[in-house]
């Protein structure tokens, strides 16, 4: 009897262990692996450097500024050279994406870039957005925000009272990718 409680005991351990690790891919594992591989452009930006540009607003801008808590940021510039690979990993991207967990708030299609803007959480509530451009002829980002309970219209109104702190180098970094681009 008791032989038979320590194999059930290890078959429902072993089901769980393969229930939790599915294999399904996240974007957060995405990115820290993409991190590691030298075609990639990475920049993890502190929500230190993102200030206010007037400190003369609401209540409302300055709280959800404090929701924010780190924004990822990951590129691929596209060349000759890496078109193949260029067109797998916006694949990728795009089945990640695909996952019922990541909720979708719209699509845009501008100057030829295709902009897709996904969250996770709950409507009023979210812990996460995902800024996923691509574009045929320059290459992808994808900017992921990470946050607590950030509200999806709140977030709207704060991006157009933000800045970046202009000496950080995290945000050199990310202008000196464009400014090929």
């Amino acid at each position: 009897m008791k032989s038979i409680l320590k194999i059930v005991g290890v078959v429902f351990v072993v089901a769980t262990l393969f229930t939790a690790c599915n294999g399904t891919p996240s974007l957060q594992k995405y990115i820290v692996e993409s991190k590691e591989n030298d075609e990639f452009i990475s920049v993890d930006i502190p929500s230190s450097i993102l200030q206010l540009k007037d400190s003369e607003v609401s209540e409302d801008i300055k709280s959800t500024l404090e929701t924010i808590k780190k924004v990822n940021f990951l590129a691929l510039q596209l060349s000759d050279s890496n078109q193949g690979f260029y067109e797998s990993e916006v694949l990728k991207v795009k089945a990640i994406l695909k996952n019922p967990k990541y909720q979708q708030l719209m699509r845009v299609k501008m100057s030829g870039t295709n902009v897709t803007v996904n969250f996770l959480g709950e409507d009023d509530a979210i812990d996460e957005v995902i800024i996923f451009a691509a574009d045929s002829e320059k290459g992808f980002g994808i900017i992921r925000v990470l946050g607590e309970n950030m509200n999806p219209s709140d977030i709207m109104k704060l991006s157009q009272e933000i800045k970046l702190d202009g000496d950080s180098n995290e945000l050199k970094q990310i202008e000196n990718i464009f400014k090929d681009i």
